[in-house]
Order: structure tokens, then sequence, then C-alpha cells
């Protein structure tokens, strides 16, 4: 990949954050400014761009059309990144999910036991009952209520874990929780 299309790529980011590789970029742009003139370790495209500006138009010909191994490097990045995440689900060992298979097992019951119960119900023409179980619904609410809002927790939970390990994995800081988590997190207890 030409230095030129990686720098209009980058904007005001910093190179090396943005660009895996970006050290090789920088190195590139200071071999052909004077010492005083260096940029450093932390500079973003505009100002790799303003210091190629500054060279004569042989030399920016000659910086621009320079390829360098960014692509191999962004597969390198890449490859990590993908290692990384796999590692945090390989360690992953955690109760979560053994409690949302119970949890999911006791709402599987108590639905079938329910709709078992109806069927039988209609199936002997036993209308009293039906009227019965139809005057139930809190009860029915209740009991599967608490392993409905485990299951709905932990699968939110679950997305929210996977993008915070995906944020860490490509060096992109973690967000904290916003105030409507944090109300929902202090309904929730």
């Amino acid at each position: 990949m030409k230095i030129g299309s990686i720098l209009a790529k980058v904007g005001t980011s910093i190179i090396k954050n943005v660009v895996p590789g970006g050290d090789l970029i920088i190195d590139a742009v200071n071999a052909f400014l004077p010492k005083e003139k260096q940029l450093p370790a932390s500079a973003t495209g505009q100002q790799a761009i303003q210091a190629v500006n500054s060279l004569s138009p042989e030399q920016q010909a000659q910086l621009l059309s320079k390829e360098l191994d960014v692509e191999i490097a962004e597969i390198n990045s890449w490859t990590q990144i993908q290692g990384s995440l796999a590692d945090a689900d390989k360690t992953g060992n955690t109760t979560r999910p053994e409690i949302a298979l119970m949890m999911a097992k006791v709402v599987a019951f108590v639905v079938i036991s329910f709709a078992s119960v109806v069927v039988s119900a209609i199936v002997r023409d036993q209308w009293a009952m039906i009227e019965k179980l139809a005057n139930c619904w809190p009860l029915l609410m209740v009991v599967i209520g608490t392993p409905s809002a485990l299951l709905r927790s932990y699968f939110g939970m679950r997305s929210k874990d996977k993008e915070r390990r995906y944020s860490a994995a490509v060096g992109q800081p973690i967000q904290a929780p916003g105030f409507l988590d944090k109300f929902a997190n202090l309904i929730g207890k």
C-alpha cells in the first residue's frame, strides 16, 4: 500500500493507533526530514501530510509512492485480535451459562406444564378448570418471572461482555456503563 493513500485515510488520528505498522510510516517520512523537523511517535495523519508537503516535489513523489508492507501488518494485527478474543472465550469459566441453562429449563418446564393442563382441560371439556387457569396468570408470571429476568439479563450481559472484549482486543478504551445502564443495574439489584 502506498504511503500517500494511507495518510489520506488516517486524517487527524494518531497513525500508530489507526494503522497497524504505523511506526513504519513515521520512520519512512522521518527518513526524508531533517532531524529538527522529524515526526514524534504520536504523530497524526495531518502532521505527516504537513511534513510531506514541506518536502521538495521530487522527495514528495518518492515518499508518497513508496510501498510498505502495511497489509501484512494489518493481517498480523487482525490475527492477534482474533487470537486474543479466542483466548478470552476459552478461559470464560463462569457459572453464568449453567445458571442460564437451569433458568431456561425452569421456564420451559412451567410453560409446558401449564400448556399441558390447559390442553387436558380443553380435551376433557372442563370449562371450570379453564376459567381457574385463566385467572391464575399472575401466579404463573411470578413463577416464571425471576427465571425469565435472569435469562434476559444473562443474554444482555453477554452482548456487552463481547463488545468490551472486542474493544479491549483492538486497543480501544472500554466504555463505562452509561446512565441508563447504571439505572437499570440499580433497579435489577
